[in-house]
């Protein structure tokens, strides 16, 4: 398919005023004033699409999720579960790392818009980090612990104390010995996880605790002490728990 016949397939359509470029053989960038939040121009491409030449791919090369690479990794699956519901919602395909649409010829504009609108939202992800995903943060510590710590026998929601009312995220077992284990978000749960280490400390409970943050540096400099005084051990983020509690575990009953 050649610039010209990609450019007749524009006119007569809202997108004539799109410029366009070829950037290899058959490879088309277009110039359209469609921007992403930080002012940078969408990456949005045409070429010939495999269902024939009724239809025109419109396509990233892999250019959205490097950019969300960045600044955000979709590295879970709850993260990967919220990418793929933005592409089914703008019925946009995949195939490897590039988003692609095959739309009729008569209706590009329209397919250019779709497929703007679903990299706009995919790349938003990235300020999802501080607001919609970071609150998947539980749930993909409630993931981890339940599909890779099987073999520290891991308990819910347990109450050491019957009646005292805040519970430990996860009790994990080890030849004997027991694991509290909490996820933190925010100043509020980290207030509330340090109360109860004292009340476990002083009620001379047989535990050692673990503390995973979804980002220690987002708290506050009273709840980073408190913590800091009170827990056996912290995670900064759920990366560094995942790469290092089994060892901390099995090295803590070895040395003790």
């Amino acid at each position: 398919m050649t610039i010209e016949t990609m450019r007749a397939i524009l006119r007569g359509t809202p997108a004539a005023g799109f410029d366009l470029y070829e950037r290899r053989t058959g490879d088309y960038q277009l110039i359209v004033p469609i921007i992403h939040e930080d002012g940078d121009m969408i990456d949005i491409y045409l070429q010939a699409s495999p269902r024939g030449d009724g239809f025109v791919r419109i396509c990233d090369f892999g250019m959205t999720l490097m950019r969300l690479s960045y600044t955000f990794a979709v590295s879970t699956d709850t993260r990967q579960s919220i990418l793929d519901s933005i592409l089914i919602n703008n019925r946009t395909e995949r195939d490897g790392d590039q988003f692609y649409i095959d739309t009729p010829v008569e209706r590009i504009y329209e397919g250019i818009l779709q497929f703007a609108g679903c990299v706009q939202k995919a790349c938003s992800m990235t300020y999802w980090n501080r607001e919609t995903v970071r609150r998947t943060f539980y749930k993909d510590f409630d993931m981890y612990v339940t599909t890779e710590l099987l073999a520290f026998s891991p308990t819910a929601d347990t109450a050491p104390l019957p009646d005292y009312p805040l519970t430990v995220d996860w009790a994990l077992t080890y030849q004997g010995r027991q694991f509290y284990t909490f996820g933190v978000l925010g100043n509020d749960k980290a207030k509330n996880v340090t109360i109860a280490l004292l009340e476990f400390q002083q009620a001379s409970l047989p535990f050692i605790s673990l503390v995973v943050h979804e980002d220690i540096e987002a708290l506050g400099r009273r709840e980073q002490r408190y913590l800091m005084t009170n827990a056996d051990t912290q995670y900064p983020s759920l990366a560094e728990f995942k790469e290092r509690a089994p060892s901390d575990i099995e090295r803590w009953v070895a040395v003790n």
